[in-house]
């Protein structure tokens, strides 16, 4: 399944047995042609009143990618971070919980990106961070310089292995907080959270009940 997200809602590309995010007010709807799935996402933007928007498909892989035509791509790299402690690293931004994470530059690697991001928007150094296995990759949208811009990230599982874990948060990224949390307290914090991040956990091996954060 993919999932493009639109703040709390969402445009599903599923398999026709698959159910979206045991969503079940999601509305289907089958497109008739290529045209159609690449204004769909503005559609969707314009009916406010449908939250999830199930495309069943044969070929996931192709239908979104058509759906992507008309959105501008930006590729961007994120972690999910543990310390030594084994709690998980949360940044405060825009009056919600989410994990660091930022656009790839020109010519670099997206793990390096997912590195730099993390060292630049939480303080911590480079150096002492391990990058591991991906988690998952996920898609949302938002609207900037006048057009429709499509987020792809990449998020990959990181250790912080300083004894020093402090963190500054970086302020001109308008991120007010970033915070180790105990993965026994996750839900109080992804209960204000995005969706995408939400998945992001969902993908990840961290045992927390996330089904109905944030939807």
């Amino acid at each position: 399944m993919y999932n493009i997200f639109f703040g709390n809602r969402r445009l599903a590309v599923c398999s026709f047995p698959e159910q979206p995010l045991d969503d079940p007010e999601a509305v289907y709807y089958s497109p008739g042609s290529f045209p159609e799935l690449a204004y769909l996402p503005e559609l969707f933007i314009t009916y406010s009143t449908i939250n999830t928007l199930c495309i069943p498909s044969k070929n996931q892989e192709s239908d979104f990618k058509q759906l992507c035509t008309r959105l501008f791509r930006i590729n961007a790299g994120g972690g999910l971070v543990t310390n030594l402690r084994g709690e998980v690293l949360l940044i405060f931004r825009y009056g919600r919980w989410d994990l660091p994470k930022g656009t790839q530059e020109p010519g670099e690697d997206i793990r390096y990106s997912a590195l730099r991001e993390v060292s630049e928007e939480c303080g911590l150094n480079i150096s002492q961070l391990d990058i591991a296995e991906q988690v998952c990759d996920t898609y949302h949208t938002f609207h900037r310089d006048n057009r429709f811009n499509l987020k792809f990230t990449r998020w990959f599982r990181m250790q912080f292995n300083g004894e020093d874990d402090t963190m500054v948060p970086q302020m001109s990224e308008s991120i007010e907080q970033a915070i180790w949390v105990n993965p026994r307290e996750l839900d109080n914090y992804l209960s204000n959270t995005y969706p995408s991040i939400v998945e992001v956990f969902e993908n990840s091996d961290l045992a927390i009940r996330t089904s109905s954060a944030a939807l």
